[in-house]
């Protein structure tokens, strides 16, 4: 684990327990209105092609409505073409994109992370964008510049026509449950713009849940009023893992799967971890029929994730962020409270 990333691993487990919710047995099950699988971390090359493959087939065992990808996808390049040649963040690109066509059957809805985001808008399209399924929003989000700079993890910001798209959709979204995913976690928080997104997201009620990677370690926090999950990695442990999500009527039921070394399939968890969805929300959630499609698509024109070397300038603020979340217990500083 790089040292960036283990100093943010450290922070999550630093947080008080009381923060952190745990997975409940529950005393009946329900039907599902709709389900998706959700991978993160895959970090493919050449070593994980197999096990990656094995997660990707595993989940369409399930037979979810479509799988949710959230970041650190891909750094094996397609092949070059001497005719055609093109750079290796695209071909990066179009390798991951053929191996998720031959190895999964159902549909993929992909983000980028902080590894390999570029070139991502030349092959998938978007990388944010929002729709609704089975009753419920999802809104996925990646930053629109970074700066890779050395042992400087978490530069990574959004554009103001982004800020503006998610204020617009998070309010014309008032009334149905909401779903958003990214990668680079807002809670606990891992990058320059954490702290305002979540600023952002705070009023919304309606949002129950924020999906995230990055940190390659399974954590279910609870703040705000709603949940804070963090994906296991699939390609970067000794245990992969990854989750499978049930839309039910009144909540819905994350269970993870893992492969332990020496075995040949993952294993379905016996734990669930349910998020329920108020009453005041559930009159729209339906059983969606025809196949998955991404109702009330919106997205941000599709464009180049941007390399800013300017963003090195805010370091300090990661190590403010890093602070005043440790100094609170993971709770939002005084400061915060109130900000809208």
């Amino acid at each position: 684990m790089p040292p960036a990333r283990f100093a943010w691993f450290a922070l999550a487990l630093a947080v008080p327990a009381a923060t952190a919710a745990s997975p409940q047995e529950t005393p009946r099950e329900e039907p599902s209105l709709f389900s998706f699988a959700w991978i993160s971390d895959m970090h493919l090359d050449a070593g994980k092609t197999d096990l990656v493959a094995r997660g990707l087939r595993q989940a369409d065992e399930l037979k979810p409505d479509f799988v949710l990808i959230t970041g650190d996808n891909n750094a094996q390049p397609a092949p070059e073409d001497p005719a055609r040649p093109e750079p290796l963040s695209l071909r990066r690109q179009r390798f991951l994109k053929d191996f998720l066509e031959r190895h999964l059957k159902a549909p993929a809805v992909v983000i980028p992370g902080d590894n390999w985001p570029q070139d991502f808008d030349r092959v998938f399209g978007p990388m944010q964008f929002s729709f609704d399924y089975g009753g419920i929003h999802f809104l996925l989000l990646a930053p629109d510049r970074r700066c890779h700079a050395a042992a400087a993890e978490g530069l990574a910001a959004f554009d103001p026509a982004t800020w503006e798209w998610m204020r617009k959709d998070l309010g014309a979204s008032r009334g149905k449950p909401v779903l958003v995913a990214l990668h680079e976690p807002i809670y606990p928080p891992t990058f320059v713009d954490a702290p305002r997104l979540r600023e952002m997201i705070r009023p919304h009620s309606n949002v129950i849940a924020v999906l995230q990677g990055h940190l390659h370690a399974e954590m279910d926090w609870k703040a705000d009023g709603r949940s804070y999950l963090v994906a296991p990695t699939l390609g970067a442990s000794a245990t992969p893992r990854f989750r499978f999500v049930r839309a039910c009527p009144s909540h819905l039921s994350l269970r993870t799967l893992v492969l332990r070394p020496g075995q040949e399939r993952f294993e379905m968890g016996e734990r669930e971890r349910r998020i329920e969805i108020p009453p005041a929300l559930r009159e729209g959630l339906n059983k969606p029929s025809g196949g998955f499609e991404k109702g009330n698509l919106s997205c941000v024109p599709a464009h180049p994730c941007v390399e800013d070397s300017a963003l090195a300038g805010r370091r300090g603020e990661l190590k403010e962020i890093l602070r005043d979340f440790l100094i609170g217990g993971g709770k939002p500083p005084p400061e915060e409270k109130g900000k809208r």
